[in-house]
């Protein structure tokens, strides 16, 4: 299986928000993102800056 891992990018730094992701959402603005184990967080304020496929990883930043 793919999971992958979103990534917050906040002044110049990468912080991993959560990892073993299967299911990103965008519901009313926010973004909703699930882990392989049912955990859900939810994000407020951020856009999708660009994701690697061949890392796995969804790359957010703040929203402006």
């Amino acid at each position: 299986m793919c999971q992958s891992k979103v990534v917050v990018l906040e002044d110049g730094k990468a912080r991993v928000v959560m990892t073993d992701v299967t299911l990103l959402e965008i519901k009313n603005g926010r973004i909703v993102v699930k882990d392989i184990l049912g955990k859900e967080l939810v994000l407020e304020g951020y856009e999708i800056d660009y994701i690697d496929f061949v890392s796995h990883k969804v790359y957010l930043r703040a929203s402006t």
